[in-house]
């Protein structure tokens, strides 16, 4: 680049230049005592921000003293690393919590599905059903098993609350009770005196739809029973026993449980639930139920009556329930039972499960009223009608399946099954017998002939003399004396045969029962099905608890009526020696008793008590279950 010129004759000038000279500074030290880095909070201050030498008393605001001070310990907490590592933490926490709550949301949809279906496959609900109702149904039939909530006790509180909420929704019209209709075709519901409303007209309706309304209404019924003279508190909505109810009615109150709510006033209290009869009525009135459920559903409603003390009204019912058998016989079918003394006629033929139940129920009611010349004639036709049956081709049933030749084949068609089951959901049940088809001879109405035999011989045992129509029935030769003696030995008889029957029908069931060789061999040693013992059919499950039933009641009253002969015999030996009756001969005593007949009542005991034994052993070994109440007969002799 030239330089610039100069003129000629003037003065020269400095050349500007393009940009100012650059000044050198010395590079100033960063102080170390002023990291904005390192430190959240510094101030601008001559002085080292170091925390152990800055002075609290410096601040130029007395009132900023409390402020100032906490954000100087905040400063030598919260370093930007530790802000760092808080957040990491935070965000990670709620992380792992959101995961286990989701994890536990899971498990718990899981366990709800895995309890629901179990109980699906235990009380099947109808398929039309919503699932909210078929959820409740299942749900509720879970709450009567007593082992459901881990007290052993039944809540009939909150199942009778749940069947009544199930019914309601059944007999919605704008839910599951779609298609509805009013008995008689009438509009607006029809009231009865004292019970309510009636039932309706189901008949449009499908049969599983049908059942499934029978045992929510029967379900409620229970519930009733058991909750019968219940109060429920209107401002807590909890139900009491009257016991426990403070007021003039109950002037000395029982004490609450421990745990339990306190007890409720009598002004605040209304009764918890509906009497049984409203519910028995309405399945009585509902028309589209088959003839058993009607039956059934009337023997029920007397047998409450009769727990209730209320022994007219119960055999009211109790014809009511063979009006109703007797209803359900084909036209042209008469005169198969007297209705005014309820035999069986000896040439009636068409004789149905559903005449059979009724009289027997008829009877066994007769009987514990004490009015055994009413009941004995009864019995004594339903055992000939019993005996008279035609056998049918599934009498015998099949004690056991035959065991497979190929193993891996079983083991195959086991997994395969198994499968199967977890996959697809099972079927509905298929509708049970309607007992309007005449009776045939099988393993149940053997155990209920036995179980009649039983009533028999409980009704000669209380009587003081022997009807001669007895004689023709029995197959052991009894006296034909008319004398109480007589009378007890031949209803001793008559529980001895009932025993016999019942092992035997136990026996043809493949059911060990005491005596037999199969009781003596260890369980380890018999023979077993492949994978357990494999799930008899419904058919032979009913069968051989009957005769179970049957058989424990037999045995209990076997032993009831040796005992009291025993104590007999002890008396009559004890009043002999009393007056001295005893006269004495030349070589023996003419009064004397024989030995063997003397220990004769010893030794039927211990063979009733060996019996007795063996077949609790049995049950507990086999797993097997009979209602306790089988354990007393008609006459209430347990």
């Amino acid at each position: 680049m030239h330089p610039p010129r100069i003129r000629s004759g003037g003065f020269s000038t400095i050349p500007r230049p393009l940009r100012p000279f650059r000044v050198l500074h010395r590079p100033t030290p960063r102080p170390f005592t002023q990291n904005s880095q390192l430190l959240l909070i510094s101030f601008n201050s001559p002085r080292p921000q170091l925390p152990f030498l800055h002075s609290p008393s410096n601040t130029s605001a007395p009132r900023n003293i409390a402020r100032n001070q906490f954000q100087l310990q905040l400063s030598r907490l919260l370093t930007t690393e530790r802000k760092t590592y808080i957040k990491e933490q935070a965000w990670m926490a709620a992380k792992y919590t959101a995961y286990a709550w989701t994890a536990i949301a899971l498990v718990a949809t899981i366990l709800f599905g895995i309890e629901n279906e179990r109980l699906e496959r235990r009380f099947p609900s109808p398929r039309e059903w919503t699932w909210v109702s078929r959820w409740l149904y299942r749900s509720t039939r879970g709450e009567e098993l007593p082992q459901a909530n881990g007290s052993g006790l039944v809540d009939w509180a909150k199942t009778g609350q749940d069947y009544r909420q199930i019914l309601m929704r059944l007999e919605d019209t704008n839910s599951d009770g779609k298609g509805l209709r009013p008995l008689l075709g009438v509009d607006g519901d029809i009231y009865m005196v004292g019970v309510g409303k009636s039932g309706f007209d189901i008949s449009s309706k499908s049969e599983p739809w049908r059942r499934g309304y029978y045992e929510c209404l029967m379900g409620a019924a229970r519930a009733a029973e058991h909750l019968d003279t219940w109060v429920r508190d209107k401002k807590r909505n909890v139900a009491f026993p009257p016991e426990v109810v403070i007021g003039p009615s109950n002037p000395y109150p029982k004490p609450v449980p421990y745990g339990a709510k306190t007890a409720p006033f009598e002004e605040d209290c209304e009764p918890a639930f509906e009497s049984p009869e409203h519910y028995y009525m309405k399945i009585l009135t509902t028309h589209g139920f088959t003839s058993r459920q009607r039956l059934d559903a009337a023997l029920a409603y007397a047998d409450w009556l009769e727990f209730k003390g209320l022994p007219s009204s119960a055999e009211d019912m109790y014809e009511w329930g063979l009006d109703i058998a007797m209803g359900a016989l084909p036209l042209g079918v008469n005169n198969v039972v007297d209705t005014k003394t309820g035999i069986i006629n000896q040439q009636a033929t068409h004789i149905t499960p559903n005449v059979l139940l009724a009289t027997t129920s008829l009877a066994r009611h007769h009987a514990q009223n004490q009015n055994l010349s009413t009941a004995l004639p009864i019995f004594l036709s339903i055992l000939r009608a019993q005996r008279s049956l035609v056998s049918s081709p599934s009498s015998c049933l099949i004690s056991a399946s035959p065991g497979s030749s190929d193993t891996e084949d079983s083991i195959l068609s086991l997994i395969v099954s198994f499968a199967r089951s977890l996959l697809i959901a099972p079927s509905y049940p298929d509708p049970p017998a309607s007992g309007d088809l005449p009776a045939t001879r099988n393993s149940t109405t053997t155990c209920e002939e036995a179980a009649t035999m039983a009533h028999i011989g409980e009704i000669l045992f209380a009587s003081s003399t022997v009807p001669s129509s007895i004689l023709s029935l029995s197959t052991t030769p009894l006296s034909s004396t008319k004398s109480a003696t007589s009378a007890q030995s031949s209803g001793l008889a008559w529980t001895r045969e009932s025993v016999a029957l019942a092992e035997q029908t136990l026996h043809s069931l493949s059911t060990p029962i005491p005596g037999s060789p199969s009781t003596l061999t260890p369980s380890s040693a018999r023979p077993r099905t492949r994978f357990g013992s494999q799930k008899p059919s419904h058919e032979k499950t009913t069968a051989r608890q009957r005769c179970t039933e049957c058989l424990l009641s037999s045995i209990q009253n076997w032993k009831l009526m040796v005992t009291q002969l025993q104590q007999q015999e002890a008396a009559k030996q004890g009043k002999q020696q009393t007056n001295g009756s005893t006269k004495k001969g030349w070589f023996w005593s003419e009064g004397s008793v024989d030995e063997d007949e003397e220990g004769r009542w010893e030794r039927e005991m211990e063979m009733v008590e060996a019996r007795s034994k063996e077949l609790d052993r049995l049950m507990k070994e086999g797993g097997w279950s009979a209602d306790e109440e089988a354990r007393g007969g008609a006459l209430g002799f347990a």
